[in-house]
């Protein structure tokens, strides 16, 4: 999957490419992940796009 930048929070990925913001909550709380952040102080969630996709593609099932 592509997302249009590189750093994006939860509520930009569910808008702009409609992912569920439960799944993305899922995604973050992934022990040992290391595609989800908070920035210092903050309360919502932001993604490094790149490693959010292989991490998808590591959770797909086929």
């Amino acid at each position: 999957m592509t997302f249009p930048r590189k750093i994006m929070s939860t509520k930009e990925i569910h808008d702009e490419c409609g992912l569920s913001e439960k799944y993305l909550r899922q995604m973050a709380h992934v022990p040992g992940q290391k595609c989800a952040f908070r920035r210092p102080g903050g309360r919502k969630f932001f993604f490094d796009t790149d490693k959010l996709a292989r991490q998808m593609e590591k959770y797909a099932v086929r």
